[in-house]
C-alpha cells in the first residue's frame, strides 16, 4: 500500500456506466429498469453503488460492486462470489447474490457483482459503547460457532503483514522497544490453537447497524479457519486505533467471557500487529466523514494495545 496504489484512483468515485446499468436492468427481470443510484462511501478497493431499480411500478433497492477493469481483479471478485456462496443459509446477515459479470464482458469491462441490500449503516458512534462492543463480541462468538469450509490460515502467506524478517517500527511509535519486543515473540512458530470459521476482515466498517443490533456483515473476501483471536485481534486493533486501548481491551474481555474461552495471546499480538504506517490514511478513507479522525494518535494507541498484549505473553 504506496502512495502509488491503484486504490488512490478515482475509480471509486465514478458514476456506473450506462452500460453496467443496462447489465443491472437486465439483471433483475424484463421491465426493469434503473431510476436512480448513491455511492456508497467507505470502501478502498472497489466502488460500490446502492441502485433503485423499478419493475412493475414497485421499486427494489440493490447494491452494485465493482473493481477497475485491466487490473487483474477477477480473482478478487470470484473469491467474494464464492465465500458469499459458503455464508448463504448460515444464519449471519449477509447479503445474496443476484447477478455478476466478472469478466466485466457487459459492464464496459469492470468485473461487476450485484447483490441484495441489507438494512442498516455503519455505525461508529456508539452512545453507549459497552452495549456496542457487546454486540460485536456476541456476533463474533455466533460466526466463530460455526462449521463451514475455508482453507487453513497461513500467517505469512493469507495475510498483508510484513514476513517475519520484515517487520518495521512505525514512524510514530512512541516505544520502538514494544514493537521489536512484540516483532521477537513473532520468531517463534504459530501456536496450535482449534481452528473456527473467520470472517478475516472483522472490522466495525464491515458492519451494518439498525436499532442497536447488527443487521448486516460485508465484505467476504477473506474467509479462512483458524485461531479466533485473529479475528478479535484485528476487531482490536482497529478499535485501539480509531477509539482507545481501553475499548480494545473491552472487547477482548466481553468476548472471552460469552465465549467461554481465553484467546490465545500470540495470534492476538499476530494480529494487533497489522498496524503500519499507512494505517491512518486507509482507516480515514474506511471512516468517510462519520466520526473524527485522529491519525496521528493511531499508532501510539495501538502500541498500548500491543504493550497489554506482551504482558500476557509474560
Amino acid at each position: 500500500m504506496t502512495d502509488g496504489d491503484w486504490r488512490d484512483g478515482g475509480f471509486r468515485q465514478r458514476r456506473p456506466s450506462a452500460e453496467t446499468l443496462a447489465w443491472v436492468a437486465a439483471s433483475m427481470g424484463r421491465g426493469s429498469r434503473v431510476v436512480g443510484y448513491r455511492r456508497l462511501t467507505g470502501g478502498v478497493s472497489s466502488a460500490v453503488n446502492r441502485l433503485t431499480v423499478e419493475r412493475r411500478g414497485v421499486r427494489t433497492f440493490v447494491v452494485l460492486r465493482q473493481y477497475p477493469g485491466g487490473l487483474d481483479l477477477q480473482d478478487a471478485l470470484e473469491k467474494e462470489i464464492a465465500n458469499l456462496g459458503v455464508v448463504a443459509g448460515s444464519g449471519l446477515p449477509v447479503p445474496g447474490i443476484l447477478a455478476s459479470d466478472v469478466a466485466g464482458a457487459s459492464t464496459g469491462g469492470a468485473p461487476s457483482l450485484l447483490m441484495t441490500r441489507l438494512q442498516g449503516r455503519v455505525h461508529l458512534n456508539p452512545a453507549e459503547p459497552r452495549s456496542w462492543l457487546t454486540r460485536i463480541a456476541e456476533i463474533a462468538v455466533l460466526l466463530h460457532s460455526l462449521d463451514l469450509p475455508a482453507k487453513r490460515f497461513r500467517p505469512w502467506t493469507d495475510s498483508w503483514i510484513a514476513p517475519r524478517d520484515g517487520f518495521q517500527v512505525p514512524a510514530g511509535a512512541q516505544k520502538p522497544a514494544v514493537w521489536k519486543a512484540a516483532f521477537d515473540v513473532m520468531a517463534a512458530p504459530p501456536p496450535k490453537d482449534p481452528a473456527v470459521f473467520l470472517h478475516g476482515d472483522f472490522l466495525p466498517v464491515n458492519m451494518l447497524w439498525s436499532r442497536g443490533r447488527i443487521t448486516g456483515l460485508t465484505d467476504w473476501n477473506s474467509i479462512h479457519r483458524g485461531a479466533r483471536a485473529i479475528d478479535v485481534g484485528h476487531c482490536r486493533r482497529y478499535l485501539a486505533a480509531l477509539y482507545s486501548p481501553e475499548w480494545s481491551e473491552q472487547l477482548r474481555s466481553l468476548y472471552e467471557s460469552i465465549a467461554g474461552v481465553t484467546l490465545d495471546p500470540w495470534w492476538d499480538l499476530y494480529a494487533l500487529l497489522h498496524h503500519d504506517d499507512s494505517q491512518p490514511k486507509w482507516i480515514r478513507g474506511q471512516v468517510a466523514g462519520r466520526r473524527p479522525v485522529d491519525g496521528s494518535g493511531m499508532t501510539s494507541r495501538v502500541e498500548v494495545a500491543i504493550e497489554t498484549a506482551l504482558r500476557r505473553i509474560g
